[in-house]
């Protein structure tokens, strides 16, 4: 009697796994995931793919061929193909089930096989379009590996239930679900979510352009104006990350830093409330683009005599200078 339970019992669990194709991962001794059941293996690797410049990192083909109403957060892996920012996320959203209503974009880091951590998200409305709603995450600051293992995910948001779209057809790798009350997540080898990351290979900071005085300028007075600009190849210098020093000082705060471009190039500027002291004045500069790559750059000039005006103050010890 006890063998044939059993044997109704996995009969069941067959039959159920098989109508849901539907796989629950595990780690296993190394941290691989592995899948459990009748069909042990490991979850697809993928692969790290071409890479020139900007790149989207799909598993769907672009076309959608089924949706569904969902109460499950999804997880798309993939694979840095080099080191790189996460700077947007698309979802692809259908006509008749546009998401009105936020909903929680993600990145996630990778724990042995499923979505670990997250490493940075992002609330989006939809939009109220049809096809892919563009993320931007650039403001997260999401920086991967080259080779490093990671997910996109759609958060449900509270109650919202939205519609997403899968693609059938080709390529199929599957995508991971969990069930918002639960912490496992499980993978689901029926379709490829609509989900994309694009990310960006910039990884050098802002650089320096037209510094007044010129490094290594010499016979200068000791009232000279600093001024130089700070630039980047390709996205945004942050104002607000821009740090100047000048003669040992952090001297930020009294800078003129104005904006010269649409591009996001700005000019530094610094005049001395009182004159510099003879001798070597250095001047160093540290800054980030919006992508948060940072940078620095120093040189000096050579301050030989105070300006004609300079503010003195006679003693019985004779002239005191002011020093910077």
């Amino acid at each position: 009697m006890k063998k044939v339970i059993l044997t109704a019992l996995i009969l069941t669990l067959a039959i159920t796994v098989a109508w849901a194709n539907e796989i629950t991962l595990s780690p296993d001794s190394d941290s691989h995931a592995v899948v459990t059941g009748d069909n042990p293996g490991v979850v697809p690797v993928p692969p790290k793919g071409e890479h020139n410049g900007e790149e989207t990192l799909s598993w769907d083909d672009g076309e959608m061929d089924d949706t569904w109403q969902d109460i499950f957060s999804r997880a798309v892996q993939f694979t840095a193909p080099v080191d790189c920012h996460a700077i947007e996320g698309q979802v692809y959203l259908e006509s008749d089930g546009v998401l009105f209503v936020p909903y929680f974009f993600a990145i996630y880091d990778d724990n042995g096989g499923v979505p670990g951590k997250r490493i940075g998200g992002t609330i989006s409305t939809g939009g109220g379009i049809v096809g892919w709603d563009n993320i931007d995450i650039i403001p997260v600051g999401v920086t991967l590996m080259e080779g490093e293992v990671f997910y996109g995910v759609v958060v449900k948001n509270n109650s919202d239930s939205p519609v997403l779209c899968a693609d059938t057809t080709e390529s199929i790798h599957g995508h991971f679900y969990q069930d918002p009350s639960q912490f496992d997540w499980t993978f689901d080898e029926t379709a490829n979510f609509m989900l994309r990351v694009v990310v960006d290979d910039d990884m050098n900071g802002p650089f320096t352009e037209n510094p007044n005085p010129a490094p290594g300028d010499s016979g200068l007075h000791g009232d000279t104006t600093v001024t130089f600009e700070i630039h980047d190849e390709t996205h945004e210098v942050k104002s607000n990350s821009i740090i100047v020093v000048i003669g040992g000082k952090d001297v930020t705060d009294d800078c003129s830093i104005a904006k010269i471009s649409v591009t996001g190039d700005y000019i530094v500027s610094f005049t001395p409330e009182k004159d510099f002291f003879p001798g070597d004045i250095y001047v160093y500069w540290y800054a980030e683009d919006e992508l948060g790559n940072g940078d620095e750059d120093s040189w000096y000039f050579t301050v030989d005599d105070f300006s004609d005006d300079s503010n003195t103050e006679d003693t019985t010890w004779g002239v005191i200078k002011d020093k910077f």
